[in-house]
């Protein structure tokens, strides 16, 4: 196989348009609720050591978010 070299601005370029193209995705109401197209996202953070905390800006209305799912289980109205 041959060997291309590429200079660092067009690594610089495709890394651009790669992040460009997930944030597009993620702007996008379908495509953000697709598993298939979220596991990408998840695994480019993985990739580039990417890492979110409670101080990320909207994790923490995230996390406040999951903590009040409603108990259905108990909710009388379901057959």
């Amino acid at each position: 196989m041959a060997t291309v070299k590429m200079t660092q601005a067009i690594v610089d370029k495709i890394a651009k348009m790669e992040v460009d193209a997930l944030l597009d995705g993620l702007s996008d109401p379908e495509l953000s609720r697709n598993p298939a197209f979220l596991a990408k996202v998840r695994q480019f953070l993985k990739d580039n050591d990417i890492v979110t905390t409670t101080e990320t800006e909207g994790v923490e209305r995230l996390i406040r978010d999951i903590n009040n799912i409603p108990d259905l289980v108990g909710d009388e109205t379901i057959q």
